[in-house]
């Protein structure tokens, strides 16, 4: 028997702890662990997986205490292991970002940006190529690819619209992502909003005064 422990509501996690769960399968066992424990019999059968080929991931997600070992049992000499969630929820803790210029700061910025643009970069390169996506549909069908980027001038009440209607549509198949489907297909779901403004001032100011920097100093000559 493993020690008693209870799933909690919540656990904030470093934005490096984002390489751990960038993996598909390990977002999907995550959540998949949440309404309760499971072996990786049981978690290979909803993933369609041999069991073994479980056992790394079902490590790694230990090891950064995202998931623990809720109960075992022996089942024919073998001790079989049910597990849980560490918590419902997943929360990255954003403070670790920072605005500063130190090598930790820009590791946990990189972190998060790998994870949501590289991670979907590649997965989409890889679809692309073994026909998992249909390059020939358009959206709204599925299995097409929807890829969309564009700059929008908008006023403090359209980006407070916008932001927010992004919010609860992401809020919305998150929480389908917490209560996962028992058979399927998965699908990346990344969303990006942020200020995007050409004329920067700061850059601006910075070149200016790099300017100024080469230009030659004028001399004056003194009378003799």
């Amino acid at each position: 028997m493993a020690g008693k422990r209870e799933i909690i509501d919540e656990l904030t996690i470093a934005p490096a702890l984002l390489r751990v769960v960038a993996d598909p399968a390990r977002s999907f066992i995550v959540y998949s662990l949440v309404a309760q424990a499971k072996t990786a019999k049981q978690l290979g059968a909803e993933l369609g997986w041999p069991t073994t080929r479980l056992y790394y991931h079902l490590k790694q997600l230990e090891k950064h205490g995202l998931i623990f070992v809720e109960r075992t049992r022996m089942v024919s000499g073998i001790r079989e292991k049910h597990y849980r969630a560490t918590a419902r929820d997943l929360r990255l803790e954003r403070s670790e970002l920072g605005g500063g210029q130190g090598k930790h700061e820009r590791d946990n910025r990189e972190a998060l940006l790998g994870f949501v643009f590289d991670q979907s970069r590649v997965e989409i390169a890889r679809a692309l190529e073994d026909g998992r996506i249909d390059i020939t549909l358009q959206a709204p069908q599925v299995g097409s690819l929807m890829a969309y980027r564009n700059v929008l001038m908008l006023s403090s009440e359209q980006a407070t619209r916008l932001y927010q209607r992004l919010h609860d549509f992401w809020h919305e198949y998150d929480a389908i992502a917490k209560a996962p489907a028992k058979d399927g297909h998965f699908y990346a779901f990344a969303v990006a909003l942020y200020p995007n403004d050409l004329h920067d001032d700061s850059a601006a100011s910075a070149a200016a005064k790099a300017t100024a920097k080469k230009r030659p100093r004028k001399t004056v000559e003194k009378p003799r």
